[in-house]
């Protein structure tokens, strides 16, 4: 890439950025901001669209012409979830870190660990249940002021922590995760909270 992507809705993704994202092109750092730049700017969500539309042509991959509806559904679907994440709270209180379901979107089973559970790094192991076939999950994990310390994508129901992450002993974080299905279809488990010991 010759410039960063936007991190703000002042600049937009570039076509050749959107290509890149569609195709699974960009870097892991790259992706994560240009995700958080269309869940702000319906003009980039619009191009996405009609990016994706002309990339589904018979000389793309098949995996991108599978790939395209889920990455479009994906970006729309936390466009609709994620408009409330992070908004301030009442200085009484903790951070909102999620706002309210979207309407539509349904309640995914989360497994473990559980709410408000003491956990240990070396056996931290994110569980839920299944949304049903063909589904793709994005579990993201929070500190307390909200800011995202640690996403993955996966269409498995479980995700280990890798090494590394950076949660600090003693300290609160938040779970949750995102089940996107074909038609923008999404279930999600709400947020989960658990500690560090």
């Amino acid at each position: 890439m010759t410039r960063p992507i936007p991190s703000d809705a002042g600049d937009h993704v570039r076509p050749e950025e959107l290509a890149a994202y569609l195709d699974g092109k960009l870097r892991p750092e790259e992706r994560q901001i240009a995700e958080r730049h269309l869940l702000v700017c319906a003009e980039c969500r619009q191009d996405l669209a009609e990016a994706a539309e002309l990339g589904a042509g018979p000389r793309r991959s098949a995996w991108v012409k599978l790939g395209v509806p889920f990455a479009v559904a994906a970006v729309l679907t936390l466009a609709v979830i994620g408009r409330g994440d992070r908004v301030p709270a009442p200085e009484a209180g903790p951070p909102v870190l999620r706002g309210p379901q979207a309407e539509g979107t349904r309640a995914l089973a989360s497994v473990g660990p559980a709410n408000r559970a003491g956990v240990t790094l070396d056996s931290l192991v994110f569980r839920w249940r299944s949304a049903g076939g063909q589904a793709h999950y994005v579990l993201t994990v929070t500190d307390q002021a909200g800011d995202v310390t640690w996403t993955t994508s996966t269409s498995d129901t479980s995700v280990a922590l890798p090494p590394g992450v950076g949660l600090r002993s003693g300290e609160r974080y938040y779970w949750y995760v995102d089940a996107l299905l074909e038609g923008a279809t999404s279930f999600t488990t709400g947020v989960r909270e658990f500690i560090v010991r």
